[in-house]
């Protein structure tokens, strides 16, 4: 008896659990003349079924801008976000979908470049912040392999982005200050191995598709040190990043 009924148990929890699962999807109405479901999530992936006005979708989950969905008859397909947003809730209100991340106001980014300091081959990676459209805070950290010395150079700085509505090309000027570490592979060893920096930059950003973007950056370090002699460096560099 039992075991008999620990089997209705679990037949119950097997059923219940989707149901539940599904219960908490959500539910929208279309409201344009039709809706294009894809067999994948992305424009190249053919059309295998139209949703038309009135019909009921639910959605199941998202993938970057497009949407996996459930039409009332039971197919399944993808539909791209600005689409879906078009719809309404059973109540009339707007979907709740969120807009995907634009270009011009996004909040992050994380990026990696290749490059030139002080005549020596430069990796980077950055991480930026926007505080506002046209404002970002970075920090960045770099090492330039020399065929005297190796540096290693992190920075903190603020970035304009000039004409931030440019998608394509927005100049940006800088401003910051840093640290770096030379680590000396052949004598005579330096004369000071960390220096206080500061610098000011020169650069220009673009996007490319979804959430990805170039940028190109001229910077002119001071470099201070003991002796009061300031040393003066410069860099190029090109690097692409993914914001959102």
């Amino acid at each position: 008896m039992r075991r008999l009924l620990a089997l209705v148990l679990l037949v119950q929890a097997l059923h219940g659990g989707p149901a539940n699962a599904a219960a908490n999807n959500l539910v929208l109405v279309v409201t344009d003349p039709y809706l294009e479901m894809h067999s994948g999530p992305g424009r190249g992936f053919p059309v295998i079924y139209v949703i038309g006005r009135d019909e009921l979708v639910t959605v199941l989950y998202s993938r970057t801008d497009w949407f996996k969905v459930r039409a009332s008859r039971g197919n399944e397909g993808w539909v791209r976000r600005a689409e879906l947003a078009r719809t309404l809730l059973e109540t009339g209100e707007a979907a709740p979908i969120p807009p995907y991340p634009d270009f011009a106001s996004h909040r992050w980014e994380l990026g990696a470049g290749y490059g030139v300091y002080n005549r020596e081959n430069l990796v980077t990676t950055y991480a930026d912040f926007g505080l506002t459209t046209s404002l970002d805070v970075e920090l960045a950290v770099q090492q330039a392999f020399g065929t005297l010395d190796n540096r290693y150079i992190a920075t903190l700085g603020v970035r304009h982005t000039l004409i931030p509505e440019w998608k394509w090309f927005s100049p940006t000027a800088g401003i910051g200050g840093g640290y770096q570490y030379i680590q000396d592979k052949v004598p005579p060893a330096p004369l000071q191995k960390s220096n206080e920096m500061a610098y000011v930059s020169l650069g220009a950003r673009g996007f490319i598709t979804r959430r990805f973007l170039w940028r190109v950056d001229w910077r002119h370090y001071v470099v201070f040190n003991n002796l009061n002699v300031f040393e003066d460096l410069e860099e190029w560099k090109f690097g692409l990043a993914v914001f959102f």
